[in-house]
């Protein structure tokens, strides 16, 4: 999402700073061709970047996601270096029917909770059965999530599953909340989404999940 239009930009040298440099990130990592990655995490890294240290190099421009402390120190150091924006807690909201699969609905849920204690994590539909299926999920999910104590808060603070008696209500209800990613996982859903004017970014279809 964000080493790769900085390679096609034209970037001459890429850092990345992660505070979980697991196996999948550093494939990622490197199959968008990061030039160097520091495992930090946290306004330290944002520090780091912007003022360089002995091990971390000064950077020209800070992109990328993280939780509210990352956000204010990016806000801090712009000026000192280029950043993309200033984001609020991570959310996505969910619009699915009866035929979405509950196991999918409850990880892409939680693929958002785990960002930050603040992210928010809705499902809209009109099936009572997916919604009840899909809270069992989340349950069952969250039992072996690394980030559990992270993405437990965010749900039980943040998370819903609202039901709602037709996909009409469905679309005003999203372009009432305006999320930040809004998934679409219905029949139909290029159409849906011609109808939904309020999202940072739309997802369509089952296999448009928002983490990928």
């Amino acid at each position: 999402m964000t080493a790769i239009p900085a390679k096609v930009a034209g970037v001459a040298e890429l850092v990345m700073v992660t505070p979980g440099a697991s196996p999948e990130a550093m494939l990622a990592a490197r199959l968008a061709r990061v030039d160097r990655v520091f495992e930090l995490g946290g306004a330290q890294a944002i520090a780091a970047l912007a003022y360089g240290t002995a091990a971390v190099p000064r950077v020209d421009k800070i992109v990328g996601p993280g939780n509210a402390w990352v956000a204010s120190a990016k806000r801090q150091v712009y000026g000192e270096v280029d950043i993309d924006s200033v984001a609020g807690p991570s959310e996505v909201l969910i619009v699915a029917d009866d035929r979405a699969r509950p196991a999918w609905i409850a990880a892409d849920l939680l693929a958002q909770a785990e960002h930050d204690r603040e992210a928010c994590a809705v499902l809209v539909t009109t099936s009572e059965a997916l919604a009840a299926a899909v809270a069992a999920e989340v349950a069952a999910q969250l039992a072996t999530l690394p980030r559990r104590a992270i993405a437990e808060h965010a749900i039980d603070h943040h998370g819903a599953a609202v039901i709602v008696d037709s996909l009409d209500a469905a679309v005003a209800f999203a372009n009432r909340f305006a999320p930040e990613h809004l998934e679409l996982d219905v029949a139909e859903a290029r159409a849906v989404a011609a109808q939904c004017t309020t999202a940072g970014a739309i997802f369509l279809g089952r296999w448009s999940s928002e983490a990928a």
